[in-house]
């Protein structure tokens, strides 16, 4: 078996994290050889990769300098390679480029290997424990959002007020973000989005929130010690929706209990998707592009979470292998027109035998008085 190897750091590299099971900031090196992983590090993080490392040894580079510049971490790499007698390497996708012509310069032959670890697709007790953990803080942050809004006051020009100021889309990530941060979590990229800005899936939201609008609430938290997402959206309507609204929500409603309930063990992932595209065109909610956007249900039914907030197995018309037991997977679909806003809603669920378990508890509902 072709040894494997990683160069990255395991605070922004997924797939160093779950390699070495240790945080730590700069570049280091991961290598699987015969299925021994060990794992080469500087003095600053030898004692602690020692005590904290999920691997089968650490071993300082200062083995490996050998009287050459301690700042010359390409020699380095290369002895490393050469104590070993490897000539070639399997890398993941997103090895960097001045890593890989170290290699090339010195011989060692690259092959890229895509999905790197596979085994991440399939998630164990205590991975989706972590996520669950993760999961009850999106649940108890997205309540409190909720209750912010429901208190809101409708202004005679519709903007919402919330404590004698307008309620904005900012205001309500701020919220989140600081809720997310009580239960241990961080979130970058929440989306609160309200209207026409709400017909865009990944539109964050900006300004002011209206009344009898649509508002979508994205939000996917990670746990800063584990490190693993949750994943969930909710569409919410604060005062009065209209017909439009209603029959859009209750349709993405029942496109996702219908996915729900063809989700199990063994089911190709691609037609689950084109059971939903077909529950939406059956309703007559068309998608296509017109006056220059796309509109209505154009993308994937769910996605992979863990480590990555996006990660394999996708739910879509280009994954035609089946679900597998203990995969961790979104149910989202959604419907966008910009004339009347976006509707999604999400939910976290685990694959298993006889169909999937919801790790989602939070409720659906559209209108909030």
């Amino acid at each position: 078996m072709t040894p494997k190897l990683i160069i990255a750091d395991s605070e922004k590299d997924s797939n160093m994290f779950y390699a070495a099971g240790i945080l730590i900031p700069d570049d280091f090196v991961y290598l699987e050889k015969n299925g021994r992983k060990t794992i080469y590090i500087d003095d600053l993080e030898y004692n602690r990769a020692k005590k904290e490392a999920k691997v089968d040894s650490v071993v300082n580079y200062s083995k490996y300098i050998k009287g050459i510049n301690r700042d010359t971490f390409g020699k380095i790499l290369i002895n490393i390679l050469k104590d070993n007698r490897i000539k070639k390497v399997t890398v993941p996708g997103n090895f960097k480029m001045k890593y890989a012509k170290i290699l090339m310069d010195n011989k060692i032959k690259i092959e890229v290997v895509e999905p790197f670890f596979k085994k991440r697709e399939f998630k164990n007790k205590n991975e989706i424990k972590k996520i669950t953990e993760v999961q009850g803080v999106n649940e108890r942050t997205l309540q409190v959002a909720i209750n912010i809004i429901g208190k809101s006051k409708i202004r005679k020009d519709k903007k919402l007020s919330y404590q004698n100021k307008i309620l904005t889309s900012e205001f309500i990530k701020e919220v989140i973000d600081v809720e997310f941060l009580k239960g241990g979590c961080f979130s970058e990229f929440d989306i609160v989005s309200c209207g026409k800005d709400s017909s865009d899936p990944h539109n964050f939201g900006t300004g002011p929130l209206f009344a009898n609008q649509l508002i979508v609430i994205d939000i996917f938290p990670r746990s800063k010690t584990t490190k693993y997402f949750s994943d969930m959206t909710r569409t919410i309507v604060k005062g009065k929706a209209s017909p439009e609204m209603k029959k859009m929500y209750d349709a993405v409603l029942g496109a996702q209990k219908l996915a729900l309930g063809k989700i199990k063990a063994g089911v190709r992932a691609d037609l689950i998707h084109k059971k939903v595209q077909d529950y939406f065109e059956n309703k007559r909610f068309k998608t296509g592009e017109k006056d220059g956007k796309i509109q209505g249900f154009f993308h994937g039914t769910g996605h992979g979470v863990g480590l990555d907030i996006h990660e394999l197995p996708n739910i879509s018309l280009g994954n035609k292998k089946p679900l597998k037991i203990s995969n961790v997977v979104t149910v989202e679909p959604g419907l966008y027109y910009p004339e009347i806003g976006g509707v999604r809603i999400e939910d976290l669920v685990v694959v298993t035998k006889s169909g999937c378990k919801n790790l989602t508890k939070f409720p659906k509902f559209l209108e909030i008085k």
